[in-house]
């Protein structure tokens, strides 16, 4: 059974975010997930996009990467990402998009964060999974 990925980023980001998304290709035992074309989040209504990113993005995932920009920081969205992801005890990793050089998220654990290296990027993701929360870990 492949593990599942949510991906959290700033949109700022779309076009790094894209050449990470197509490393999965080549990172066998995973499944990455993002919002980015689901026509429904395009919604104004906070509360219904959150419900949508939370109960068909977050919920089933074990593991939510943070790709990290230039602005990352200061999205309201990835923001309110890692707050579910962390009150939901997924795993947390933070990974640099390469070249940038922005503030790390807040909710991300400091050991938690790598650069941009993908040979040890199914490594870090299996380490974020055996590293969540035990005590929210059966969810």
């Amino acid at each position: 059974m492949k593990r599942r990925i949510f991906i959290s980023f700033s949109h700022d980001d779309t076009q790094q975010v894209n050449g990470f998304l197509g490393l999965r290709n080549i990172l066998d035992g995973f499944e990455f997930y993002n919002h980015k074309l689901d026509r429904r989040i395009q919604s104004t209504d906070d509360p219904y996009v959150q419900r949508v990113i939370r109960d068909e993005y977050l919920t089933s995932a074990s593991v939510t990467i943070v790709l990290i920009g230039d602005k990352t920081a200061d999205s309201k969205w990835v923001k309110w990402e890692i707050a579910e992801s962390r009150r939901q005890g997924k795993g947390i990793l933070g990974i640099r998009l390469k070249g940038t050089a922005g503030r790390v998220p807040e909710g991300i654990p400091s050991n938690a964060v790598g650069g941009w290296e993908p040979d040890n990027f199914a490594g870090w993701i299996e380490w974020a999974a055996q590293n969540r929360p035990a005590a929210t870990r059966a969810r």
